[in-house]
């Protein structure tokens, strides 16, 4: 299963400026992550779109109240992947699954790639 999003970076800005908007959409360690990478919005847009791609990966679109179980980690390399609630593993049957993702931006666009492949070969 595949989910990809795309963004305008411009379009988080109102998030960015948001305390409250961004704690509803981003976990602590993200926020700081975000805070280490100066609050950059595209670093913002990309993270957003990573979760929005991990949605439609599991084929049930944005589940706002779900935002933050869904959590992006960042290898020491930079490289970013999924660290997911027990509870968003077991109701997508995600346990044994092996989940791929790929972020990339611009200062205008962020888009984000989420792969979940059950059964796959690891």
């Amino acid at each position: 299963m595949i989910g990809i999003d795309i963004q305008e970076v411009e379009r988080l800005e109102n998030y960015a400026n948001n305390p409250e908007r961004m704690e509803r959409m981003f976990t602590r360690r993200e926020l700081d992550y975000i805070s280490r990478k100066g609050h950059a919005i595209e670093t913002i847009a990309g993270m957003f779109c990573a979760k929005e791609a991990f949605f439609k990966a599991i084929g049930s679109g944005i589940n706002i109240s779900q935002l933050l179980e869904i959590e992006i980690w960042h290898h020491k390399s930079g490289a970013p992947y999924y660290s997911l609630s027990p509870a968003i593993i077991k109701q997508n049957n995600l346990s044994t699954a092996r989940i791929n993702l790929s972020i990339s931006h611009t200062k205008k666009v962020a888009i984000a790639m989420c792969q979940i492949c059950r059964g796959c070969m690891m």
